[in-house]
């Protein structure tokens, strides 16, 4: 069929309205946009926030009070003793009567030196400190995990708002074809097959649509999509993720931590040494009361090899932890290269597309001039289609480079003190389409 004739008028004239309003997005004049412009913007502040003031002050107080607690250990220790005796002593008394008495009183003043605060306050300190930093780490990389999300909200809202002012453009041009299509249909002028596929196309373009959370005006232009090439610095990147991302940082402060408690464990913790002071007063009966002052040390010294088995459940425990280490940092590699094989071959997919909205724009030119000389009607219906073949043709172009920026996101992720910026080489798109093969 070459044309819409008889009562059809009324779609000839919608079709080239239509056809004429397209005809001005496609070929007006681009601006170019900064390839940083837009998409990138989530990418430019310090991936992870400070923490609140208030947990920072909470976990340095907390910090303060467990050095206090260490520091307040005297290792001083007072005891007292009472003991009354009955009248009668059951002959347990010796003949002279010396060691009668009513009541005793007895208190003494022990110094246990090696548990006091002298002995590895240095060490106390530095394991209190660590404590704080792994919940530093801890709570940062929530807040990276958190500014993963958002930077991933903020891509969806920038590539929604491009796809919805596109995608409207071919729905409204697909909801044309489709009434135009019916109306053939009811003449018989049109078989129910292609009936059938613009109808399948609609439905699918109006459910993309509806998907789309949030209204946004029509595109203004479809002459092109300013794309970016981005190629990552692999190296640089993986040497800065193992220096500072977030889990590889936490497993590095655990195993100093452990390391510091394996210094900390002494064989004279083990031990006590007390020298002490004894004050004693007898009440007598039948003799004057007395009292005496003894001084005197106590000790006891464990006789086992609990201490070296400490240290070797300490060892161990650091063991786990650097196989951990290997494990993370080799998972690390792994996820970073696979990731940016993926966006390699995102760039390539929309450099392809961005090829193929090059040679659609120049046939569609040409193919204008020809409608324009030509006499008589033609096809208009095959014509809409080659509009809408190339607005989605602009729809695949977008959807490959939001997927390629929640990759690069991905590798935002992993940094939880700079920018991924920093490790990203971007280029315009248009200046890598005439190198692909």
């Amino acid at each position: 069929m070459t044309a819409i004739a008889g009562n059809g008028s009324r779609f000839i004239s919608r079709f080239d309205t239509t056809f004429a309003a397209l005809d001005s997005l496609i070929f007006r004049t681009s601006v170019a946009a900064d390839p940083s412009d837009g998409a990138f913007d989530g990418f430019g502040y310090r991936a992870t926030t400070p923490i609140s003031p208030q947990l920072d002050e909470a976990l340095s107080r907390n910090t303060e009070a467990k050095i206090l607690e260490g520091n307040s250990k005297t290792g001083l220790q007072l005891t007292g003793q009472a003991y009354w005796r009955p009248t009668n002593s059951f002959g347990l008394d010796d003949e002279t009567g010396e060691s009668r008495y009513r009541a005793k009183f007895q208190a003494e003043l022990r110094w246990y030196i090696l548990q006091s605060r002298l002995l590895g306050a240095d060490g106390r300190r530095k394991v209190a400190w660590l404590q704080e930093d792994i919940q530093r780490a801890t709570y940062e990389k929530e807040r990276t995990d958190l500014n993963d999300f958002r930077i991933k909200e903020m891509l969806a809202q920038h590539y929604d708002s491009l796809t919805s002012g596109v995608l409207q453009h071919r729905v409204n041009t697909l909801r044309l074809l489709d009434e135009a299509q019916n109306y053939l249909l009811a003449s018989e002028n049109i078989s129910s097959d292609e009936l059938v596929r613009t109808l399948d196309d609609r439905m699918e373009a109006e459910r993309k649509l509806a998907g789309i959370p949030g209204t946004y005006p029509p595109a203004k232009s479809l002459a092109d999509f300013d794309g970016t090439w981005v190629t990552i610095d692999s190296a640089a990147f993986l040497k800065h993720v193992e220096a500072t991302q977030s889990d590889m940082k936490i497993l590095q402060l655990r195993v100093r931590l452990l390391e510091e408690q394996e210094r900390n464990v002494s064989y004279w913790q083990t031990v006590n040494l007390a020298p002490f002071i004894r004050y004693s007063y007898y009440d007598r009966r039948h003799l004057p009361n007395s009292s005496n002052l003894d001084l005197g040390v106590t000790f006891t010294i464990p006789i086992s090899g609990e201490t070296s088995r400490k240290k070797q459940t300490l060892r161990t425990e650091r063991a786990v932890l650097d196989a951990e280490q290997d494990r993370l940092s080799r998972r690390v590699v792994d996820k970073v290269s696979l990731i940016i094989a993926e966006i390699d071959r995102l760039n390539r997919a929309s450099a392809g597309e961005g090829r193929r909205v090059s040679e659609l724009k120049g046939y569609l030119a040409m193919r204008t001039k020809a409608y324009a000389k030509g006499l008589g009607e033609y096809n208009r219906l095959a014509r809409a289609r080659e509009y809408i073949m190339y607005v989605a043709c602009l729809e695949r172009m977008i959807e490959y480079q939001y997927r390629r920026d929640c990759l690069v996101a991905d590798l935002q992720a992993l940094l939880p003190d700079e920018s991924v910026l920093r490790f990203c080489a971007i280029q315009p798109l248009r200046d890598r389409i005439n190198q692909l093969p």
